[in-house]
């Protein structure tokens, strides 16, 4: 399922020729490619960097302080070919790059995968992949399309190359010793290419000894078993010879090193040192893995112990790749140092509980393992077809939260559960459970996974219950590449985010002007049904640059971060951070930081429908240029017009419009312009969620911006019956403005579409009740005179309002002598008992549609009432004899 989910988002991405202009606008740096793609720590190499709007250059920013990339400015004059002792001009560079940067890794960079990116006169772009290694580092070395011209390689060494055409074939050879176990490691999609190579080994007679592609996403590995001294053939092309051109680079790497596979346990308990069983090839110290094998070849394993960071909670470090898929876990980089050099780096997942081990088979009821209590176990299908029983207890009418992780965890396979009775293992209690549709965007960034979907299992009867775990891949999946993390248990609700660059889903870096504005996209994930409303804030910014507040509200995906820019901020290329706050249920505040990630291969077309390649990133940065923005859009929020469907209409009187469901109301919005033709501007209001329609608060704007009116309205439209909460509702606005890079240029130059964020509508919707109120019957329906009677009223708290109540007993209009004193329901209580009283001299009869209203403050600070009826009648007490 990921192989092929994540080969239809890179081909719906890289259909399209190499060098693809970007979607037309002001300049923002993006860098295309970056070769060589990698270094040796400790040593220096020159990389050279291609890409649009990359004038001007400053540096390369990675991300680790240790990695340093130089501008190398092209000399003025290169020595006479015919005349040593004399120079002559050199050609004049090309502005617009490429470029070339000394990059130096210090010895003590771990290996592995860091962002790159250019900084320059517009900005700072997109980030690429750079990997620091332990091995020697060289450049494909041209030409090598054949066995003779094959590029002779030592073991231990890694080409950066370039599939340059759809029928290039690369050879390499390398010479080994009989017996040595050799990895063959070809990073396609792992380092942010478009390849999908193809793998192969020979020996010097022709003799195929390995073949591999596709052996994770994109990238390809064989290792090899040398059946003698002598020198072996490494051939990678492009499968089937479809495609080739400057977009198709990979990092092959040969050697002796060793390589994991897979990690056991997957996930590992916070904070506790945990020995886990490391699945893999050349290990130090390994033994031979109970004949586990991976695409065929047999697996060693050996047993280390891992102790995660204190403050990984909340965290994903990684220097791998990481994709939508798995970009939600918690998790950290784990490397084996062997005699051959440094492994590949993974990722070892963190458990949300208490975690158990699966130690022993559980293919059958009658083996199923048991798990002790709320918790989660790690296991993997043992055998091929196989499926595993885990048997808990609960009680009738208990809840638990069942969550199956497997290809967030790094499985590969399409693993699915169900529930069934203890008592009869063929009774099904919840059918399987199987692939989760969500995601936290349709297709700016596409976490959709194979994985089942968050489900609550409520017991029907006190006893046992079983989940049974399986893969739909199981006839050919197994041991520890099919691992999984099983949680059943209280729910426990929380969150993570992801922020990203707002580029209409196409790479980008950033490019903030003086005046204007700098989108960020912030995608909320609720665990465990976490409802709450999430604030969003940024930290570490530029002097002059300020976040506008963001809520993300409670029935919102996603929302808005808009940064804004002073008319005078300086020039200035930083790290930022944001950061997401938001409440349990116990009342207990929780901080996460949002994960930076980016577009790796977009559209020219924006806003497709068709997801692209976006992966997480290992840093946010935010680049300050002086140029001027050309506009801005302001909202007057507090001179909004609240019309509420009965009432008279009120200004909003501060920065946040409180309306009630079913309210509506008129935002008036102005367009100013820096430049002198002050184009039209067209304004839109960004979506919160997939479906628009669906959103508790729809916005539209009313007419268009132009230089003779400037001044529209949005309208906002509340639904009845909106998720109560504050929500922040964003405008973009898009004008064609001219403008030319070079600043020597005569005239104005094109139109281009320049866009600018306005000022957040925040909208705090108010419910039109707290409660819903069901009043008892008295005694035999009637108050008697004189005698007091209990009228209990149930009290259905809506919206998660958990604040204390008040009940009052009002007569109809009319009708005297019956009264009942106000109660106070306390927080989270849901009972009102009311004592009526019919005085002396109260009237006998009927009383219809008497009043029981309950009073709350919602928020602290706003009221709100509901009334309920009730009817009953007034008797005399009857006459003692």
């Amino acid at each position: 399922m990921r192989r092929l989910v994540f080969g239809l988002v890179l081909f719906a991405a890289c259909g399209t020729a190499a060098g693809q202009p970007p979607p037309p606008g002001l300049p923002s740096p993006r860098v295309q490619h970056v070769f060589p793609l990698g270094v040796k720590a400790g040593t220096t190499v020159e990389v050279t960097v291609t890409g649009t709007d990359i004038e001007e250059p400053e540096k390369l920013l990675f991300a680790h302080p240790n990695l340093k990339g130089e501008y190398i400015v092209p000399p003025k004059e290169l020595p006479d070919p015919k005349d040593p002792k004399k120079t002559v001009p050199a050609p004049k560079a090309n502005p617009a790059g490429p470029h070339k940067f000394k990059v130096t890794a210090t010895g003590d960079v771990p290996p592995g995968l860091y962002d790159l990116r250019f900084v320059g006169k517009w900005g700072a772009s997109n980030p690429r992949a750079f990997a620091v290694s332990d091995q020697t580092e060289v450049s494909e070395k041209e030409p090598n399309n054949d066995v003779a011209e094959a590029q002779k390689i030592e073991l231990g060494t890694t080409v950066s190359g370039v599939i340059s055409a759809p029928t290039d074939v690369d050879y390499t050879s390398f010479a080994g010793k009989k017996g040595q176990r050799v990895i063959v490691s070809c990073l396609a999609s792992g380092v942010d290419s478009k390849a999908a190579p193809m793998l192969e080994v020979y020996d010097t007679s022709g003799r195929k000894l390995a073949a591999n592609r596709n052996y994770r996403d994109n990238d390809a590995l064989v290792d090899v078993v040398l059946p003698a001294d002598g020198d072996y053939l490494v051939r990678l092309c492009q499968f089937t010879y479809t495609a080739g051109n400057p977009d198709y680079f990979y990092r092959l790497s040969v050697g002796v090193a060793p390589y994991i596979d897979a990690v056991f346990p997957p996930v590992v308990e916070p904070g506790k040192a945990t020995q886990v069983t490391i699945y893999g090839r050349n290990l130090p110290g390994g033994a031979p893995a109970d004949g586990y094998t991976a695409d065929g070849r047999p697996l060693e394993k050996a047993t280390v112990s891992v102790t995660p960071p204190a403050d990984a909670v909340g965290k994903l470090t990684s220097l791998t790749r990481v994709d939508p898929t798995t970009a939600l876990q918690d998790g950290f980089t784990y490397t084996l140092k062997g005699p051959g050099g440094t492994s590949n780096p993974v990722v070892i997942y963190l458990a949300r509980d208490k975690l158990t081990v699966k130690s022993v088979p559980a293919g059958t009821p009658e083996t199923a393992f048991a798990l002790a209590g709320p918790g989660e176990v790690a296991g993997f299908l043992a055998k091929r077809g196989e499926r595993d029983w885990i048997a808990f207890t609960a009680k009738k009418g208990e809840k638990y939260a069942i969550d199956l992780a497997a290809e967030r965890v790094g499985a590969s396979g399409d693993f699915f559960f169900s529930v069934r009775d203890g008592k009869d293992p063929k009774r099904d209690l919840s059918g399987d459970q199987d692939d989760d549709a969500d995601t936290l965007h349709p297709f700016g960034f596409y976490s959709r996974t194979s994985d089942p979907g968050a489900y609550t299992f409520t017991a029907p009867d006190d006893g046992k219950f079983f989940v049974v775990v399986g893969c739909r891949e199981s006839g050919s999946l197994s041991g520890p590449k099919a691992a999984y993390r099983l949680r059943i248990g209280a729910a426990l609700p929380d969150f993570r985010a992801v922020v990203m660059p707002y580029s209409r889903f196409y790479q980008t870096g950033s490019a903030a002007w003086q005046g204007g504005t700098q989108g960020y996209y912030v995608f909320a994930h609720r665990i465990d049904g976490y409802a709450g409303a999430l604030d969003v804030v940024a930290e570490g910014l530029p002097a002059g640059v300020t976040a506008e507040p963001l809520t993300i509200g409670p029935a919102a995906r996603w929302g808005l971060l808009v940064l804004k820019v002073a008319p005078g901020a300086a020039a200035a290329t930083a790290p930022i951070t944001v950061k997401v706050t938001g409440t349990d249920a116990a009342g207990k505040t929780l901080v996460r930081a949002a994960r930076p990630a980016s577009v790796t291969w977009g559209t020219a077309q924006p806003d497709q429908n068709i997801p692209v390649v976006a992966k997480l990133d290992q840093s946010l940065v935010l680049a300050v240029r002086g140029e001027k923005a050309p506009f801005s859009i302001t909202a007057d929020v507090p001179n909004a017009t609240i019309k509420p469907p009965m009432g008279k209409e009120e200004k909003a009187n501060g920065p946040v419009i409180v309306l009630r469901q079913g309210d509506k109301a008129s935002v008036p919005v102005k367009a100013e312009w820096v430049v002198a033709e002050k184009p039209n501007v067209t304004l839109t209001v960004e979506a919160l969620m997939q479906q628009p329609q669906n959103q508790p608060v729809t916005a539209t704007v009313a007419g268009q911006p132009t230089k003779d009116k400037p001044d529209v309205l949005v309208n906002l439209d509340v639904k009845t019956n909106a998720v109560p909460g504050m929500y922040t509702l964003t405008l973009r606005g898009v004008s064609q403005v001219p403008f030319i890079k070079d600043p020597m240029a005569k005239g104005k130059g094109p139109n281009v579409p320049a866009e600018a964020f306005g000022t957040p509508i925040r909208v705090l919707i108010i419910p039109n009740a707290v409660v819903k109120l069901t009043p008892g019957t008295l005694q035999g329906n009637t108050v008697k005179i004189g005698t007091p009677s209990e009228l209990v009223v149930k009290i259905d708290r809506q919206y998660d309002y958990a604040g204390e109540i008040k009940v009052k007993f009002d007569l109809p209009k009319g009708t005297t002598g019956v009264t009942a004193a106000e109660v106070t329901v306390p927080a989270g209580k849901d009972e009102a008992k009311l004592t009526l009283t019919a005085a002396p001299g109260t009237k006998p009869g009927q009383v219809a549609n008497a009043t029981i209203t309950a009073t709350a403050l919602y928020g602290g600070k706003y009221t709100i009432t509901t009334e309920a009826k009730v009817s009953f009648s007034v008797t005399e007490e009857p006459k003692k004899k």
